[in-house]
């Protein structure tokens, strides 16, 4: 069992996909949801993929087909079973990804597959199994918030579920938890996304930097992750706060943490050059900064600093749109932080960025971000 199989959040797959390929490299895409990585899960992989906010299973992968043949498909999958099984007790659970695959019933296939498995050395545990095998019915999905032009077949994929890896849940750390709170804090889900976005498969970033710190929602994230932090801004309140959310943060953990108040034009001198850096953060734009041309301004002050800071490190943000952006049309030049896209990407590429990439994100029905991550041109 050398695959690995992973089962991305149906919240925004897309961005589930450029999740794993930032923390893994290349991925085989069976699914919008279901991706194959040819890592198999050791203490290393464990430590990696607990970096990522989108992936809702982890399975050691056993195969997929296509096609409807009911006793077929029951026979392939009990037969590799079979073989991986270690005596020990099993459950089979399935999960149907939106209109599943022709008329095949996902509880069918758990009751036969289960019964053709089931023997002394391995009899059925449906609450504290040894093993749980996972069937996964994958067909399309309507009614997507983020449109996604991946085109796949329906199929049906299974594999055995590995128990030491738990999924991510933000208990205690959501932004009205935390000893200072403002209502424009950044929710855990997606400021540990933007952190795994700035990852590269080669490397774990070590310092985190972020030029806008507010409450302190992303560096609570990166702090967890064993970064040391670099965290300013220019709003004295809030660097009292985020003073305040990273001691309580902290649980004994032994990060370097630095919080100074400081325009975003002056953090290259404040930090001084660094290696394996990271720049994540979220604009000033919910104090309406980005209406006018000085919320922009700050913006590409952010990426020309990055650049003195660290020559090799990587930019992950959110920047805001209209809601006509989450059609994700690459033909269309949207309008971002109130001017046309292609504006924004030329004045990122003038000051030395590539952006590699951009993604919208729902906020709620009047309002979207686009996720934007960049890498250095050269």
């Amino acid at each position: 069992m050398s695959r690995t199989l992973l089962l991305g959040s149906g919240w925004h797959p897309p961005l589930f996909r450029s999740e794993i390929k930032a923390l893994f490299g290349e991925i085989e895409v069976l699914h919008p949801r279901v991706v194959l990585l040819e890592d198999s899960i050791d203490e290393t992989f464990l430590n990696r993929i607990s970096r990522a906010a989108l992936v809702d299973d982890l399975l050691y992968f056993g195969g997929y087909c296509y096609g409807s043949d009911f006793s077929s498909i029951v026979d392939e999958i009990s037969d590799w079973c079979k073989e991986q099984l270690s005596p020990g007790s099993f459950a089979v659970r399935s999960k149907k990804l939106g209109s599943g695959v022709g008329n095949i019933s996902r509880r069918d296939l758990e009751k036969e597959v289960g019964a053709k498995l089931f023997s002394e050395i391995n009899p059925v545990n449906l609450h504290n199994p040894d093993f749980e095998i996972v069937i996964i019915v994958a067909g399309e999905v309507e009614g997507e918030v983020h449109r996604d032009s991946f085109q796949f077949d329906p199929c049906i994929i299974w594999g055995i579920r590995e128990k030491n890896w738990d999924k991510s849940d933000y208990l205690g750390r959501q932004p009205m938890e935390r000893p200072f709170f403002k209502p424009i804090s950044l929710e855990p889900r997606l400021a540990k996304l933007l952190i795994s976005l700035a990852h590269k498969e080669e490397n774990t970033p070590q310092n985190f930097i972020d030029p806008f710190c507010g409450t302190g929602g992303i560096a609570i994230e990166a702090l967890i992750q064993g970064m040391d932090i670099f965290v300013s801004d220019l709003d004295p309140t809030m660097v009292h706060g985020v003073k305040k959310n990273l001691s309580w943060a902290i649980d004994g953990r032994q990060n370097l943490i630095r919080v100074e108040k400081c325009s975003v034009k002056d953090i290259a001198n404040l930090w001084g050059p660094k290696e394996n850096s990271i720049f994540v953060f979220d604009p000033p734009y919910g104090r309406n900064a980005w209406k006018s041309d000085d919320g922009l301004e700050l913006f590409f002050s952010a990426l020309e600093q990055a650049l003195k800071i660290d020559g090799n490190s990587v930019i992950s943000t959110m920047l805001p749109a209209g809601s006509e952006s989450l059609e994700n049309n690459p033909d269309t030049d949207y309008i971002v932080m109130g001017h046309p896209w292609s504006e924004i990407e030329k004045q990122i590429n003038q000051r030395g960025w590539r952006v590699n990439l951009r993604s919208p994100v729902k906020v709620h029905k009047s309002l979207a971000r686009m996720v934007i991550v960049c890498h250095p041109l050269h």
